[in-house]
């Protein structure tokens, strides 16, 4: 019996000095970043706060199935992260309001370098793009609320193979403003202009011609005496997991 349990009592002090041995991987230190650009006005593509993603795969592991990551895109289009693994990697932005790269437009290749920087941007065709983004703001009535109302046009460089969803405003009190980031109320999600037609039929309801609709005005939507907005449009089709394209952020007081 005393050898049993001494033969237990060795076993585990094998395997607590086991757990206690040193690692021999050197920590993540590899820095990749860059920022995924309208293939139309070679400006950003805006968006919202990891709303989508750059997915990777390295392809410098063999020892088995390379798994992919996602690194998340910030609001600006910008994407950046300093605790990846050396080695080389194929790269593609991933599930965003963008036509999806073909498999032959995939980066290939690319070095992430121990304890350096590397530098990968990316071009995209987005579904649509928000122009003209306006907005006007009424007086302050007796019940300290004041009326918004947002004005913007729509302009799709593709125009075959998708419908418009929506077209709708986002508010928010921070400067993070979005879908996942919005004061989310009735008076502000009522406003919403239900769309859910293709490009032609688009055209036909609001005006327009070509690859660019006439305005189209949501509100009026209240707002507050004495506070300070940000505000901005979106609008989605049915595809791209029905992600918004976004206008750039305006900011405003009500007095």
């Amino acid at each position: 019996m005393k050898k049993i349990i001494y033969l237990m009592m060795g076993v585990a002090l094998i395997s607590v000095t086991s757990c206690m041995e040193t690692d021999n991987w050197d920590a993540p230190d590899a820095r990749i970043y860059g920022t995924v650009i309208d293939e139309y006005t070679n400006a950003p593509l805006l968006t919202d706060q990891n709303d989508w993603q750059i997915r990777i795969w390295e392809r410098s592991w063999t020892a088995s199935t390379p798994q992919y990551q996602d690194l998340p895109v910030k609001a600006d289009g910008t994407y950046n992260n300093s605790k990846l693994f050396a080695g080389t990697y194929d790269m593609v932005p991933h599930d965003g309001p963008f036509w999806e790269p073909a498999e032959s437009e995939i980066v290939t290749g690319v070095v992430f370098k121990s304890g350096g920087s590397t530098k990968q941007d990316f071009r995209v065709k987005p579904y649509l793009q928000i122009l003209d983004f306006d907005y006007t703001l009424g007086a302050v009535g007796a019940d300290g609320k004041a009326n918004l109302t947002l004005r913007c046009k729509l302009r799709a460089p593709i125009t075959e193979g998708f419908d418009v969803r929506e077209v709708r405003p986002f508010l928010s009190l921070t400067v993070f403003c979005g879908n996942s980031s919005k004061i989310d109320i009735p008076e502000y999600n009522d406003r919403r202009v239900d769309v859910n037609k293709n490009w032609n039929d688009v055209l036909s309801t609001f005006g327009g011609s070509g690859d660019t609709s006439d305005i189209i005005e949501m509100g009026p939507l209240p707002v507050k005496s004495g506070y300070t907005y940000h505000v901005r449009v979106g609008a989605n089709t049915n595809k791209g997991n029905n992600r918004y394209n976004y206008s750039e952020i305006k900011e405003f007081k009500v007095p």
